[in-house]
């Protein structure tokens, strides 16, 4: 007699409404979170800035004065720079920008003539661009970018009005917001905030200084030599010296290739000088200016710049680096828990030996 067939089982999967809710409301998030990205990007960028600010708020509250006396006055330091900026420099930058185009058939026949004659053919061939005999494509590219220069100069003036907002709110906001965590958090929250933001500003302020020195070195060493368009190559290397190890190859180049055009030593005394200044930067300024709050490896730095900056341009590049720098002090509060007894004392002592105290 044939036996039975046994009954199939069957697998029931039940989704409660409130999981689908969970994941509707992930999907909107990253919905959100894609589209709003460049807002997000600006806000980010105004948080440093902010962040980097909190202090000169702080020093008109110990003299007891009104808060809206440090507020006004982050306001009008913050305006008056950008003012002088664009009213100084950027006419400045555009012409010297647009005399180098005008002249970069003259500047190809000057840079080959002073080669030493066995470099002479290795020289041609480098100048051999179409960009060097027709400029009137660089030309339009220049306006074309000059378009987005002023663009980019609206946008930051939106951040920083963002940024004076976030000084004047940012502290209320964050009591707000800490409210919706559970009590035993708090505190750790607390903690960890005050150290990632003395992290943050350490690196905002450090930045601006270091950016500074940059310029004002090049622009007085170019000077001296008497290299076309100082001012120009000087702002580039401000602006590159905020990517670090990446940023000093990308301003190196067009200054050489300018100073050559002078004469082959005067190319070799800029790229003398320019290394030398990185050299002094790296051992000198920045442990200087930095102190021993930002510990950071070289292969530390170059990874995160370059991933941050895929995957956000050049404000990636320059959030990632604090943010990376604050991972310590997330390990010692929040994770000491789910790591092995002695994981933060050994990284702390290995931070400790790479970076001591100055």
């Amino acid at each position: 007699m044939p036996s039975k067939p046994s009954p199939r089982s069957r697998i029931e999967i039940v989704v409660s409404w409130v999981t689908i809710l969970k994941v509707l409301a992930a999907a909107l998030l990253t919905y959100l979170v894609v589209v709003l990205w460049p807002l997000i990007t600006l806000l980010l960028l105004a948080l440093l800035i902010a962040i980097m600010l909190f202090p000169i708020l702080h020093w008109t509250r110990r003299r007891r004065w009104p808060d809206w006396i440090g507020i006004l006055f982050i306001a009008l330091l913050l305006f008056v720079s950008v003012g002088l900026f664009a009213g100084i420099l950027i006419p400045t930058i555009g012409n010297q920008g647009a005399e180098i185009i005008k002249k970069l058939p003259s500047f190809e026949q000057d840079a080959v003539a002073r080669l030493p004659s066995s470099l002479r053919h290795a020289g041609t061939k480098i100048f051999e661009s179409a960009s060097f005999s027709n400029p009137e494509p660089l030309m339009k590219q220049l306006l074309a970018w000059g378009t987005l220069a002023v663009q980019g100069l609206g946008e930051f003036l939106i951040v920083l009005v963002l940024a004076v907002y976030f000084v004047a709110d940012g502290e209320r906001v964050y009591r707000w917001l800490l409210a919706f965590l559970p009590e035993v958090h708090r505190k750790k929250t607390g903690e960890a905030s005050l150290e990632i933001g003395t992290v943050v500003s350490s690196y905002m302020i450090g930045q601006l200084i270091t950016s500074l020195f940059c310029g004002v070195y090049v622009f007085i060493i170019l000077s001296v030599l008497h290299v076309p368009s100082a001012a120009l190559l000087a702002v580039i290397a401000a602006v590159f010296d905020i990517l670090p190890l990446i940023g000093f190859f990308l301003s190196i180049i067009p200054a050489v290739i300018i100073a050559v055009s002078v004469s082959p030593v005067t190319g070799i005394l800029v790229l003398a000088l320019y290394i030398t200044y990185h050299l002094i930067e790296n051992y000198f300024i920045v442990p200087k200016v930095y102190g021993n709050r930002l510990r950071l490896s070289t292969l530390t730095v170059l990874v995160s710049c370059m991933a941050a900056g895929l995957v956000a341009g050049v404000v990636g590049a320059l959030v990632i680096l604090p943010l990376v720098a604050s991972y310590p002090i997330i390990e010692r509060i929040w994770l000491r828990r789910f790591l092995d007894v002695d994981t933060v004392n050994i990284h702390a002592r290995i931070d400790a030996e790479e970076h001591p105290e100055t």
